[in-house]
């Protein structure tokens, strides 16, 4: 047997280049060759790191779990398994592990910041705020956490703050996507000042870094969503449809669309009725199945689906993260971006509803511009939005036509001006009973929000207001030759 310090200086390396699987495989037969010595705390929490980077939860808090056993003060792990807990959604125990962990060490910085995301996510904003606070105390140059706190409380950001923000942005240490969030943080202090053309240029910067921040990847996925996938969503062939499969019991609705435009509020309305309804969010498993098994889509003839090995995938994720838990098997997927797969999410979950979250197109895209979206490539620029809202606008329409009973278009200025009406009908829609607390979803204490929206929807719904981008939008007329959707006015 190698000498184990140098095997786990490789299985480590490996993690670090995202070569998970081989990692897994030295270190499971490491394990087997020393059964009957003590094994190593690093072994077990170097496969917590490799099946945590698979996204095998299970097997990932099996090993969590397996180093909490040796030693159960260890803040870091501690605070791993509540974000384990996080993602499936047992808020309890992951509240639970993120105060074990600042028990035993109370100034550890990454665990302040994730129990205050916590309770930021859940509604908890004074405990958020307590928290966020404490990391700026011990952090006063990490930049993202006044962001963060600025989202909360919106007189934070005073006058002196942003005099030692633009100061601190002068430090050629700061890291690029510290200085992106000070841009965002700039844009809006002119935004509130009605420098609308200042609030741009600083948005442009700010983009321009989180962008530049993963350029290799940005431009792949921005290459992907822009120029593959949207000429295939209509040219899919399939081969080994099971028509066995597990899923085609489940009664799924996808809320799709473009963010910032009204889909968080539709997923709360439609989880707090009378109908258990298991609220996924934002999981992209269907994105995440499609790319991972079908490499071969990147080359621009190949069209063709294996049904078997999406339906092998996203039901092994599905139970991993425990989403087939309800007995009714309803759940909301918001993965905006399904949009592009209704072809296959239909072949999968025949009964699947598509709720098509809308509002005034040009106030969506000053909307979305305004938003620190770090991880949607196409959304860092004016150009690339517009070229992904056109690609939206011509496949919702192209599937309406096709499958006109399983997608329902809902405004987002008409649920705020109606809501009651508009929230019956998006019920009636999914085949569930309406009732008046799927409108009081903003005085829910369990209901998590982890989108750019988790702060406004803790309120009453508010009426749209159409004034709103109105300074924006002689930005888009240069773009009028190009897409003719874009209003003239």
């Amino acid at each position: 047997m190698d000498n184990l310090k140098d095997i786990l200086k490789k299985t480590s390396n490996l993690i670090d280049k995202k070569n998970y699987k081989e990692a897994i495989s030295i270190l499971l037969k490491l394990i087997k060759e020393i059964k009957n010595i003590k094994i190593d705390i690093k072994i077990y929490y170097l496969l917590y790191l490799a099946f945590d980077g698979l996204k095998e939860i299970q097997s990932a808090k099996k090993y969590l779990e397996k180093c909490l056993k040796i030693n159960d003060k260890n803040h870091i792990f501690l605070n791993n398994l509540a974000n384990i807990y996080l993602k499936e959604s047992n808020f309890i125990k992951a509240e639970k592990f993120y105060l074990k962990s600042l028990e035993n060490k109370n100034d550890y910085l990454i665990g302040i910041i994730n129990i205050a995301l916590f309770y930021e996510n859940t509604g908890r904003l004074e405990e958020a705020k307590n928290f966020y606070l404490k990391a700026i105390n011990l952090s006063p140059k990490q930049i993202s956490i006044y962001f963060n706190l600025s989202r909360i409380d919106k007189n934070f950001m005073n006058e002196e703050r942003i005099k030692y923000l633009s100061e601190l942005m002068k430090d050629e240490k700061i890291q690029s996507v510290e200085k992106a969030y000070g841009y965002f943080l700039l844009a809006k202090n002119e935004r509130s000042q009605n420098n609308f053309t200042k609030e741009i240029e600083h948005l442009e910067v700010a983009h321009q870094y989180i962008f530049e921040m993963n350029l290799k990847k940005n431009n792949q996925t921005l290459n992907y969503w822009q120029n593959i996938i949207p000429i295939k969503y209509d040219k899919f062939s399939f081969i080994n449809e099971n028509k066995k499969n597990e899923l085609l019991n489940c009664n799924p609705i996808f809320i799709i669309g473009l963010p910032r435009s009204g889909s968080t509020m539709v997923e709360a309305i439609l989880s707090s009725g009378e109908t258990i309804i298991e609220n996924l969010g934002e999981t992209n498993i269907l994105n995440g199945a499609v790319v991972t098994t079908h490499n071969e889509l990147k080359n621009k003839e190949n069209t063709k689906i294996d049904l078997d090995l999406i339906n092998y995938t996203i039901l092994k994720l599905m139970k991993d993260k425990k989403y087939l838990n309800t007995k009714n098997k309803i759940f909301t997927d918001k993965s905006l971006e399904n949009f592009f797969y209704i072809e296959i999410i239909l072949r999968i979950f025949p009964k699947a509803k598509f709720i098509n979250t809308f509002r005034n197109i040009e106030d969506n895209i000053f909307a979305i511009f305004q938003q620190a979206l770090t991880k949607l490539s196409w959304t860092h620029s004016i150009e690339n939005i517009l070229k992904y809202v056109d690609n939206y606008l011509k496949i919702i329409v192209y599937f309406k036509k096709k499958y006109p009973e399983n997608i329902l278009s809902l405004e987002l200025e008409e649920l705020t001006s109606k809501p009651e009406e508009t929230s019956k009908k998006l019920y009636a829609f999914c085949n569930l009973k309406w009732n008046e607390k799927a409108l009081e979803f903003y005085s829910r204490k369990d209901l998590p929000i982890l989108t750019a929206s988790n702060i406004q929807i803790r309120k009453n719904i508010q009426k749209y207001d159409h004034e709103k981008y109105k300074p924006y939008k002689k930005i888009l007329k240069k773009f009028l030759h190009k897409y003719p959707w874009i209003n003239k006015g």
